[in-house]
């Protein structure tokens, strides 16, 4: 089995000036790249929260991927601190707990998914992507689909949106008569937008460089879009400012405060890179809180979804031995798929003709019938698992 990389550096580990020092800022070129310097197969998952490189080949080693990110980037922090190297089976696996939502920010959380399914297509329509890392990482999607389906991790408030709309009102006390304004209006901005209740008297602004997706954001959550030329008039009236921006430079800074009067006017800055200057955090009447902030604070989300995460776990196990058993098969993909059906064909008459001899309830039959069918999956894949270890996944 070719072996498979992953070279992580995310929000466990990194504060967000880190983060955004090794921030790709092209990562279709970079693909293109890292194949030309070995890489067979090669993915980049890059998100507000983590740079994330996929390779694979007989070409590939993790020194390779960090030199790689280093050249990228030329941060001035070292990579060895904050970076993670996974390999072959773990390498997997860290995928498929990314795309189950066990790896962000708000435990759960659904954007990763896309966020995932994008950096595929990406892939394979630059041609970096192909059959190994096409079924790999289809199969870690189709997993974190099914984990949130048949657990309840993504239940209750658990996007990047609803933990800020929270941390704002517990910090105002209430949302009602507020004047809330939102600075950018991509996925963030948008997410934090429509986190906000419909109902009561909320006021929303919605500033963006173009400013007709801030009409069209504004729109969507019935708030008003606003000129960033008349951004500072806005702010000076208002309770608390999101700032949501991709720019690679501040988009607020101490200087456009100065001369307002402000009286606890709060500042989140859930951008990356940073979107709101440091400095403000010393300007009067101002409370400052940034992304780090907000990781820690989301961390009480994990404490209260222990059980829905037991639960995710035993679906990721069950999905990557039913992936490497697919992956191990190779060339005899057509005999395994036949005897799998001839299995079933036998399981199904045996469990027939139990619920014809017995009276079961709905519920008895659900139990036999998944048991049954993990059982009879479980004995065919650990036929064609066998030796996996000596290929590289385990």
């Amino acid at each position: 089995m070719i072996p498979i990389y992953c070279l992580t550096l995310n929000h466990k580990k990194a504060p967000i000036r880190v983060l955004e020092s090794f921030t790709l800022t092209d990562p279709q070129s970079a693909l293109i790249q890292l194949k030309k310097e070995g890489a067979e197969e090669c993915v980049i998952v890059q998100t507000c929260h983590r740079v994330e490189i996929y390779a694979s080949g007989s070409n590939v080693s993790g020194e390779l991927l960090k030199e790689f990110l280093r050249n990228s980037t030329n941060s001035a922090y070292p990579l060895e601190p904050y970076a993670e190297l996974f390999e072959g089976y773990d390498a997997v696996r860290h995928l498929f707990y990314l795309a189950a939502g066990l790896e962000s920010v708000i435990v759960g959380e659904t954007e990763i998914l896309h966020q995932i399914r994008e950096s595929l297509e990406r892939a394979k329509i630059l041609g970096t992507a192909k059959s190994t890392m096409e079924s790999v990482f289809s199969a870690a999607i189709n997993c974190g689909g099914v984990v949130r389906r048949e657990t309840s991790i993504s239940k209750g408030s658990i996007s990047l949106g609803n933990v800020v709309i929270k941390i704002i009102t517990e910090k105002l006390g209430s949302l009602e008569g507020r004047k809330l304004v939102i600075i950018g209006a991509g996925r963030i901005g948008s997410m934090v937008a429509k986190s906000v209740p419909r109902k009561g008297t909320v006021t929303i602004f919605v500033a963006n460089r173009t400013y007709s997706r801030a009409e069209r954001l504004a729109s969507e959550v019935g708030g008003r879009a606003v000129h960033f030329d008349g951004l500072k008039e806005v702010i000076a009236d208002a309770d608390a400012v999101v700032c949501a921006t991709s720019s690679p430079h501040p988009i607020l800074k101490k200087e456009d405060l100065e001369g307002l009067k402000l009286n606890g006017l709060l500042i989140l800055d859930v951008s990356n890179p940073r979107g709101v200057d440091e400095g403000i955090k010393h300007v009067g009447g101002v409370e400052l809180i940034d992304f780090d902030l907000i990781s820690s604070i989301a961390k009480n989300n994990l404490r209260v979804r222990k059980k829905a995460v037991k639960e995710a776990e035993r679906i990721i196990e069950d999905s990557l031995r039913a992936l490497i058993g697919r992956l191990k098969l190779g060339d005899r993909k057509t005999n395994f798929e036949m005897l799998m059906r001839w299995a079933e064909v036998k399981r199904r008459e045996a469990v027939d003709f139990a619920f014809r001899k017995c009276a079961f309830t709905e519920d008895q039959k659900k139990v036999i019938e998944e048991f049954t069918y993990a059982f009879m999956r479980d004995i065919i894949f650990s036929i064609a698992n066998s030796g996996a270890k000596s290929e590289g996944f385990e």
